[in-house]
């Protein structure tokens, strides 16, 4: 695959992520009745997790393409990009397995005509703040990291226009200090103070995505050559 399709590919994987990230979301495990919810809308629940699991392979498969093109301008910047995104990735994955523990706790609890006992609604609370935690503060953090290690090579370097670099550092700054407020809960999850900060972030993935799959790289600033 030469340079040109690779650039698109990978814009069409932040688009993909993007996606499988809004699909990813199970209502019935955030609804205060989620030991009992999840087991009715177990479909709801798996497709979540397959969404979830698309959105991993979308965060890997824009690593694994972009890594070979940014690695001979600065070992270090590139090296640590791929590390945080694969971190990311395997976190996400541990947000997968945690939901489908929440979704088995519940089949089990609903099958068994089991109470919701002090100790079930413990252990359910702990498994479902821990998915939480995973999910919108870890991996967001992990991923933001490298966003932010790949966008300053893309400022270093002029491979985009610089106002776009700059917009994308911003955004992820901006999400990992709503990650971090979350951690101290001094924020919630999915609140308007939440999405406001996330949405500097949402919106530059999708115009990244479009932009370098219909205009690419300015490789004429040295990137690479479209034909090697």
């Amino acid at each position: 695959m030469d340079v040109k399709k690779k650039i698109r590919l990978s814009g069409f994987l932040i688009l993909l992520g993007m996606a499988a990230g809004i699909f990813s979301v199970a209502p019935a495990i955030d609804a205060s009745a989620y030991l009992t919810e999840a087991a009715k809308n177990f479909n709801q629940v798996i497709i979540a997790a397959l969404f979830q699991l698309i959105l991993s392979l979308a965060y890997l498969g824009f690593a694994i393409l972009v890594y070979p093109l940014i690695k001979r301008y600065s070992g270090s910047f590139s090296l640590g990009f791929l590390s945080f995104r694969v971190v990311a990735v395997c976190l996400s994955v541990m947000g997968i397995i945690v939901l489908l523990s929440v979704l088995t706790m519940s089949e089990l609890l609903v099958q068994n005509g089991m109470q919701d006992t002090p100790a079930i609604a413990l252990l359910g609370g702990v498994l479902r703040s821990m998915r939480d935690l995973i999910n919108h503060v870890f991996m967001v953090v992990m991923l933001c990291m490298a966003n932010v290690m790949l966008y300053f090579l893309f400022l270093r370097k002029k491979l985009l226009p610089r106002w776009i670099s700059v917009w994308g550092i911003c955004g992820a700054v901006l999400s990992v200090v709503a990650s971090i407020l979350i951690l101290f809960k001094v924020m919630d999850i999915i609140t308007y103070e939440y999405l406001l900060l996330n949405a500097p972030t949402g919106i530059f993935e999708i115009f990244l995505g479009i932009w370098l799959m219909v205009k690419g790289l300015d490789i004429q600033c040295g990137f690479v050559s479209q034909n090697n």
